[in-house]
């Protein structure tokens, strides 16, 4: 913009500036107007100027598509269900766009939805992705017919996540890792998983690089099988680069064929692997292998599923049903396998 035109007064029109009351009011044209040409002038004295609009005007809901999809990710797929494609049709044709629905977080913690409700809008979620699911977290409603759902639909998962969930799936796991064939992280909190599924990702999950396998440490110990996931571990998952095993009832003996088995472990967690000693050579040598290592005694923050108050959860509840040996049952009670299934039921039941 060009600087202000400064005229030269008359010695008049200097005495007239100094007393102003003398001197009429007159519209002076803008600096700009001064100096530009004739025509210029005539185009800005018939210029309208634009009204400025306050943002408060502004509609929101005419947010780009890109923004308004970035803006419903982050609400969760029960708000999107049940409240924001009842926005505006324009939000309810987002909302019916699969790249909406390539990651699914629910969990019983939100809301009062029964577990029939919750499975059944993970069931919607995992339709309307069609196809391009490639991350779910699945929290507290699992069973063996949503999983079968989920497999039979999402081709290109990425990452599962289940937590926390106390329905027997061990029959359903061989069968639905088949159709993972692209999982790259496998997170099971508080949810079973047999040798016999570990195998099966070894022969299916070729991408599999992350493994999350957290428990409740047992009161009962069967210890015929504690080293069963762990040797399953080492002998087919060898690209495991990241491994968690909080609560594992495995011995030095399992953990060793991990070592040896995977070779590209950078980080392991053994919190709570309470059957293992590392004040061995076995010790040293993952020191050694492991670049990330958490050992049996280190504290559990930071892990959301498991907490350090959980084996006295049996403890406080059912004190009469323990023993002095940490084996979970009443040495003297023949019927104590009966009584454990009875007050799993009825903690845990669905």
């Amino acid at each position: 913009m060009l600087p202000p035109i400064r005229l030269c007064a008359s010695k008049s029109d200097q005495q007239k500036a100094k007393n102003p009351k003398s001197v009429p009011k007159v519209n002076m044209p803008s600096p700009i107007i001064l100096c530009a040409s004739k025509a210029d002038r005539q185009k800005a004295l018939n210029h309208k100027a634009v009204p400025k609009v306050k943002a408060s005007f502004k509609r929101w809901l005419d947010l780009p598509s890109d923004l308004a999809t970035n803006i419903l990710h982050r609400i969760g797929v029960i708000d999107i269900l049940e409240n924001a494609q009842k926005v505006c049709t324009t939000w309810r044709n987002i909302c019916k766009e699969p790249a909406i629905w390539r990651v699914i977080h629910m969990d019983t913690a939100f809301g009062s939805h029964t577990t029939a409700q919750l499975r059944a809008m993970c069931k919607n979620a995992v339709d309307r992705s069609q196809g391009q699911l490639a991350d779910i977290s699945i929290l507290g409603f699992c069973n063996n017919e949503l999983l079968k759902y989920i497999a039979d639909r999402a081709s290109h998962l990425r990452r599962l996540e289940i937590a926390c969930c106390y329905s027997d799936m061990n029959g359903t796991w061989a069968e639905a890792l088949k159709k993972f064939p692209a999982l790259e992280e496998l997170s099971l909190q508080k949810t079973g998983i047999t040798k016999e599924a570990i195998e099966t990702i070894g022969r299916h999950c070729p991408l599999l690089k992350i493994l999350k396998l957290n428990q409740v440490p047992p009161r009962y110990l069967d210890e015929a099988s504690q080293n069963d996931l762990s040797i399953a571990i080492g002998t087919n998952l060898h690209e495991l680069s990241h491994l968690e095993l909080i609560g594992n009832s495995m011995t030095n003996i399992g953990l060793e064929v991990i070592l040896d088995g995977c070779r590209h472990l950078e980080s392991l967690d053994l919190r709570k692997c309470h059957y293992i000693n590392l004040k061995s050579d076995l010790g040293k040598k993952c020191s050694r292998q492991i670049k990330y290592l958490k050992l049996p005694e280190d504290s559990l923050d930071g892990c959301p599923y498991i907490y350090e108050n959980d084996e006295d959860f049996y403890d406080d509840m059912y004190p009469d049903m323990l023993c002095h040996c940490h084996c979970g049952l009443d040495g003297h009670d023949s019927d104590d396998n009966e009584r454990w299934t009875e007050v799993y039921m009825e903690i845990f039941s669905p």
